[in-house]
């Protein structure tokens, strides 16, 4: 049986959840409706997601379609939920993108179609809430191709809008009108299909107009709408129809080499770590010993291995356990005990949906409200790092100081919830800030051998920090030398550490690092490496010099033309570098960056500004410097910048 991983995707309210929960009704997965108000639906199970009424986690529900076997995935809607979506992107075949009737596009809307136009990812969009208050019909499309750049083609028309009784109309290859209306839309991007159309006398088979646009949704060339109710159930059967018409199902193949991806992880009640994995090729079965790669910091593979010792797969709405799973299935996996998110079984993919959602910017200190729950805390932290390896801990190895990341306030309250209601753990933030970078300026050297002065370890070590080209990253290369392999890799793992923490205590990003000297003496061990390593690494860096920057968005804001001159007030307010500055009719469009720190706030005050009718979207775009008081970063390891507390330090370990 052919399966499709689907997808979907929303702004927060779109009524993403509720779909969920009609599809499943309407494909006997269940026999009632729940609702997200009482908190009684099947994909939102944390007790904290039916407390609020939002999504936090993706989940699966598994339905069937004739002979086609859908493993439905829901996501958040919320924005400081994001690493969920960029999760589930990896594994999708296609996605419903889910639009309110009434709002229409919203900031998070552009944000999730852009991140899966980049993965390559086919979709369809679902204009939901027809049946509320100030529901838009087919007028709402030309708002929806502007607003997202999209090329679209209604495939039914709503009527009755803003009642219980809102219905939709579908559209039939048959018909004549919309024929020709949908071959307007592929002439750009099927000449064949054009060709064809003119020589049968406007009368092209219903067939070879499906094929047609089917291959154009494959491409990203065309995107069909459906409108429709989640609550009335308005239009969802004729979706439900045209998900194997309008979406391309991919070919499995269950006897390649397997290669599956980690795209979740979970504990059960008992503590057992459980992965969720989506098979792209080959099987897996209860008993295989597997390898498993994790990606390294130098861009090659690190690998384990591991054995299975039960497997789930999810089907007509629930698991059950079974002897293996195979190509295009989503399972569950026990025995996999140190696998992490984003860790590949098997061969690497020759295709994947790579993320393309930005890292979070944001970082806060987090400390238990009770000095004596720090074990805890930190145990319980640990936990949750492995649902979303993005949160990143960082801990500090002379002070008992805890940061997480984050993606905005909302999800520092989920933390604190979490940790309060599911490990008994009461805990404070502090306010949140920035994560900037350090940017090398100049070139730096140093080296210590053994026998020198100050040098108390069995090791030699050079190094040479030069400025690294923008958005580069940190590159570590090594000149050639004569150390076993193991203390090459302890000297590259030590420069990764250390460099998170620069001169002012913030990652340094944008160099190159060359190792240029290296020695030893036995017994020299891989520890002489790792703790003289920093102090020379820090002792170049110190000479080349750093910057702090901050992070940046480029942004495009669309406002009625008259709030233009309170708009340009605004961003220069926030911080913002203005670009360029259009008309088109009674509407402006201004373009330009602004601190990733100030996007939030601007996006909150622009309704109240443009009376709901503004339009912003940003996009992560690297860092610029900041322009007076570099802010400070306080440091969480033995601080090489001072040698004899380090040295002290370093000498008790």
């Amino acid at each position: 049986m052919a399966t499709l991983n689907l997808g979907i995707l929303a702004h927060v309210d779109a009524g993403k959840t509720s779909l969920t929960e009609r599809i499943l009704f309407e494909t006997g997965v269940i026999a009632e409706i729940g609702s997200v108000d009482h908190g009684t639906t099947r994909t939102d199970t944390l007790s904290l997601e039916r407390q609020r009424g939002i999504t936090i986690q993706s989940a699966v529900a598994s339905f069937r379609l004739a002979d086609l076997t859908v493993n439905l995935i829901d996501t958040p809607g919320h924005p400081d939920f994001i690493a969920e979506v960029d999760r589930a992107l990896q594994v999708l075949d296609a996605v419903v993108v889910v639009i309110s009737a009434v709002a229409g596009v919203q900031p998070q809307t552009r944000r999730l179609v852009q991140a899966v136009r980049a993965a390559g990812i086919p979709f369809i969009i679902f204009v939901n809430k027809i049946d509320c208050l100030g529901a838009r019909g087919l007028p709402v499309l030309p708002e929806v191709a502007r607003g997202l750049d999209l090329s679209l083609v209604a495939m039914n028309a709503p009527s009755r809008l803003g009642t219980t009784a809102a219905t939709v109309s579908p559209y039939t290859f048959a018909d004549q009108t919309f024929a020709k209306h949908l071959v307007d839309a592929l002439a750009d991007v099927d000449d064949a299909i054009v060709a064809r159309f003119i020589d049968l006398d406007c009368r092209l088979p219903p067939r070879e107009l499906e094929s047609g646009l089917k291959r154009a949704v494959a491409a990203g060339r065309i995107v069909p709408v459906l409108f429709g109710s989640a609550i009335t159930g308005a239009g969802v059967s004729y979706l439900l129809a045209e998900l194997p018409r309008l979406l391309s199902v991919p070919e499995a193949c269950p006897r390649a080499p397997l290669s599956a991806i980690v795209f979740k992880a979970q504990r059960t009640p008992a503590g057992e770590k459980v992965a969720l994995v989506r098979v792209f090729a080959g099987t897996l079965a209860v008993r295989d010993q597997v390898v498993i790669r994790r990606a390294g910091p130098d861009g090659g593979w690190d690998a384990h291995e591991a054995r299975v010792t039960g497997l789930e797969w999810f089907a007509d709405g629930t698991t059950s356990p079974v002897s293996r799973i195979a190509a295009g299935d989503i399972g569950r996996v026990h025995g996999f005990r140190d696998v992490l998110i984003g860790d590949v079984v098997g061969v690497v993919p020759a295709e994947r949906n790579r993320p393309h959602l930005p890292a979070p910017r944001l970082e806060s200190i987090i400390r238990p409200r009770q000095a004596a729950a720090a074990g805890a805390m930190y145990a319980a932290l640990q936990q949750l790092e492995e649902q979303d390896p993005l949160i990143s801990i960082r801990r500090g190895a002379r002070a008992p100081t805890v940061s997480v990341r984050l993606y905005g306030e909302v999800q520092k309250e989920v933390i604190e919830a979490t940790l309060r209601d599911e490990f008994n753990v009461e805990v404070e933030f502090d306010a949140s800030q920035p994560i900037c970078i350090e940017r090398v300026t100049g070139m730096g050297a140093a080296r210590e051998a053994i026998g020198d002065a100050d040098n108390p370890f069995l090791a030699t070590v050079g190094f040479r920090i030069d400025p690294g080209d923008p958005e580069s990253g940190l590159r570590y290369q090594r000149e050639l030398g004569a150390l076993p392999l193991a203390f090459y890799r302890a000297i590259e793992e030590t420069v990764h550490a250390t460099l998170e923490e620069g001169l002012l205590g913030w990652p340094v990003r944008e160099c190159v690092v060359t190792l240029t000297a290296v020695g030893m003496l036995p017994p020299t061990a891989a520890g002489d490496f790792r703790k003289l390593t920093p102090l020379v690494l820090m002792d170049a860096l110190r000479q080349a010099g750093t910057r702090v920057c901050e992070p940046i968005e480029q942004f495009t804001v669309e406002v009625p033309a008259g709030v233009l001159g309170d708009t340009y007030a605004r961003l220069i307010a926030a911080g913002a570098d203005l670009a360029e500055t259009s008309q088109r009719g009674e509407r402006s469009r201004v373009s330009g960056s602004l601190p990733s720190s100030a996007v939030d706030r601007f996006e909150r005050l622009l309704p109240d500004l443009t009376s709901g009718s503004g339009i912003f979207t940003t996009q992560a775009a690297g860092y610029r410097p900041v322009p007076r008081n570099p802010p400070t970063r306080p440091r969480t390891d033995f601080d090489p910048l001072h040698r004899r507390r380090y040295l002290a330090a370093v000498s008790q370990r």
